[in-house]
C-alpha cells in the first residue's frame, strides 16, 4: 500500500539565486505545499528523497527581492483585495446524513448569494458554531468577526433569485473546523457562489473529540462527494431553502492541506487507499482498501497547501480539469520555518504531474501551512466571547504565537502581519473560478504578467523546471527556481507512467 515520505529538516545555504525568475513568461520557481503527518494506514511518513548530482540550491532572498511590502502598508491593484461583490451573503447549517446512501454524518455550513433589497434590520447575523460535534463552546455570529475584516453574513435570509449559482465544496485542513475557513464562504458568495465548507466526522478537531486517524484519507474525499450529492439533492427540492441555488453542471471542488489531498484526489482518483474498520465480536481490526473514483461533477479545482504526497504522480498526472494551485514559498518556509526542501515541494509536484495549460500555481510570500486559515483570528474571537484561559491553552497549545508553524515565531517570521494573505487567496479563487465556471474572462489575473505589476506578494508560475513522468510511482523533488530537480521513490509496487 502507499507509504508517505518522511522530510527531515536540513539548512540551505542562502547565497546566489541563479538566473531564472518567478512571475516571468515562462518562468519556473520555487515551491509550497503543506502535509499533515498521516498517511492511509495512519503511519507516519517514513521515506525519504535524494538530491541529485547538482546538491542544494543556493537562494538569497534579499538579492531576489523576494521579501514582502507588506510590512510598509502597500496596496495591492488598487485595494480591490478589500471588496466584496454586488451579493448580500446568506449562512444555513446543516448535519447532512442519509443513512441509505452514505454510513457518516458530514457538517457543513453554506454560505450563498441573497439580494441585498430583501434584508431588513431584522434580519439575523449568521450563525458559526465553533463546536458543532459537541456543543463545548459558544457560538459566534457574524458581527463578532467583521471588526477583524470578514464580510458579514446573514442567517439564513431569503437566496437571491439570479441562480442558478456555481458551487464550491470545500474540506478543511486535518483537526481544523468550518469556521476557520471564514474569510473565503461570505467573500465568495458575495460574487455569486454557493460554498459549502464541510467538517469531517473523527477528525480530532478539539482534545474532546476523538481522532480516527488512520480513516482520515479514506473519508474525506468520500465526505465530500456526499455533501454534493445531498446539496444538489436540496438545490431540486421546491421544500428547501436552497432550491434551485445550485447549477449542477458549474462545480468545483477545494481543500487546504489533507482537504488539498481530497481536492486533487476526487479529481484524478486514487486507486489504493485504505481503512481500518474497528474489531467485530472480539475479533482483529480489520483493513479495508478501495479505490477513490474521480467525480465527474467537478469541473475545476483549487488545492491550498494540499498533501500531494498522499497520491502518486499518474493519479495527479489523469487530472483533466483546471486547477489552481496554491502555496506557500520555497524560501520563507526554509528561511523563515526551519523545514527541509522536501517540505516545500507539494505544490510544484502537483503542477508537474498535471501539466495543463489551464493548471496555474501561485505561492504566498510570508506565509505559512496555517496562513491559509484563519485559525490565529479564532483566537481572539473566542476569547472575546469569554472562553477561559485554560480552555483556550487546550485547545491551541501554550505555543501557539510563538510557533513558526501557527501564529507566529521566535525567528521573526509572524504570519498574522500579514493581513493580504487571505484576501490573495480569496482574489486569485475569484478570478480562477470566474474563468473556468463562469466563463467569464478574468484570465488576465492568472499570468505572470499581472503578478509582475500588481501582485509582488506571490510567486506566479506559468510551468516547472521539471515536469518529466518520473519511473514508476515517483515523488517529484524540487528545486527552486533555476535549479535541477531529482526524483525519489515511493515504496510501493510500481504501475508506471501515465500513457503518453
Amino acid at each position: 500500500m502507499k507509504r508517505a515520505i518522511l522530510f527531515v529538516a536540513v539548512t540551505i545555504p542562502l547565497s546566489a539565486c541563479g538566473k531564472g525568475t518567478p512571475n516571468g513568461d515562462g518562468s519556473t520557481g520555487g515551491a509550497g505545499g503543506g502535509a499533515i503527518d498521516v498517511n492511509s494506514s495512519g503511519g507516519m511518513r517514513d521515506g525519504g528523497s535524494t538530491p541529485d548530482a547538482g546538491g542544494m540550491c543556493n537562494v538569497a532572498i534579499a538579492s531576489c527581492n523576494l521579501g514582502s511590502s507588506l510590512d510598509a502598508g502597500s496596496s495591492l491593484d488598487g485595494g480591490s483585495l478589500t471588496t466584496v461583490g454586488p451579493y448580500a451573503v446568506g449562512h444555513v447549517g446543516y448535519a447532512l446524513a442519509d443513512a441509505t446512501l452514505y454510513p457518516r454524518t458530514v457538517m457543513a455550513g453554506v454560505w450563498y448569494p441573497v439580494d441585498p433589497a430583501t434584508l431588513t434590520s431584522a434580519t439575523p447575523p449568521a450563525s458559526y458554531p465553533f463546536d458543532e460535534w459537541t456543543n463545548q463552546l459558544p457560538v459566534s455570529i457574524s458581527k463578532d468577526w467583521e471588526p477583524l475584516g470578514y464580510a458579514s453574513a446573514y442567517e439564513q435570509p431569503a437566496p437571491s433569485r439570479s441562480g442558478p449559482f456555481p458551487l464550491v465544496m470545500f474540506s478543511p485542513g486535518f483537526k481544523q473546523n468550518i469556521w476557520e475557513y471564514l474569510y473565503i464562504g461570505p467573500r465568495l458568495a458575495s460574487y455569486g457562489f454557493v460554498v459549502a465548507i464541510i467538517s469531517h466526522d473523527g477528525d480530532g478537531q478539539y482534545p474532546w473529540i476523538p481522532s480516527v486517524d488512520v480513516s482520515v484519507l479514506f473519508h474525506r474525499p468520500r465526505d465530500a462527494a456526499f455533501a454534493i450529492t445531498e446539496l444538489l439533492q436540496k438545490s431540486s427540492s421546491p421544500d428547501q431553502l436552497l432550491y434551485g441555488l445550485v447549477d449542477a453542471s458549474k462545480i468545483a471542488m477545494s481543500g487546504h492541506s489533507l482537504g488539498g489531498y481530497a481536492t486533487l484526489a476526487l479529481a484524478g482518483g486514487d486507486d489504493y487507499i485504505c481503512e481500518t474498520q474497528p474489531a467485530v465480536d472480539g475479533g482483529q481490526p480489520q483493513q479495508v482498501c478501495d479505490p477513490v473514483p474521480i467525480d465527474q461533477r467537478i469541473k475545476a479545482i483549487v488545492p491550498l497547501d494540499g498533501s500531494s504526497w498522499a497520491l502518486r504522480w499518474n493519479e495527479m498526472a489523469r487530472i483533466a480539469v483546471p486547477s489552481l494551485i496554491l502555496g506557500e514559498t520555497f524560501e520563507h518556509m526554509i528561511s523563515f520555518m526551519g523545514g527541509s526542501p522536501d517540505d516545500a515541494l507539494g505544490s510544484a509536484r502537483a503542477h508537474a504531474a498535471i501539466n495543463r495549460s489551464d493548471s496555474h500555481r501561485v505561492d504566498l510570500l510570508m506565509a505559512n501551512h496555517i496562513s491559509f486559515s484563519n485559525r490565529c483570528d479564532g483566537f481572539s474571537v473566542m476569547a472575546n466571547l469569554g472562553v477561559d484561559a485554560s480552555t483556550l491553552v487546550n485547545i491551541f497549545g501554550s505555543d501557539f504565537f510563538t510557533s513558526s508553524t501557527r501564529c507566529g515565531s521566535d525567528t521573526g517570521f509572524d504570519p498574522t502581519t500579514n493581513p493580504a494573505s487571505h484576501q490573495l487567496v480569496t482574489t486569485y479563487m475569484l478570478a480562477f473560478l470566474n474563468t473556468y465556471l463562469r466563463r467569464e474572462d478574468d484570465s488576465a489575473t492568472l499570468t505572470s504578467s499581472y503578478a509582475r505589476q500588481y501582485q509582488p506578494e506571490v510567486e506566479f508560475f506559468d510551468t516547472e523546471a521539471c515536469n518529466e513522468c518520473p519511473p514508476g510511482d515517483g515523488e517529484f523533488s524540487y528545486r527552486p527556481h533555476p535549479c535541477r530537480c531529482s526524483v525519489g521513490m515511493k515504496e510501493v509496487p510500481s504501475s508506471g507512467c501515465p500513457p503518453q
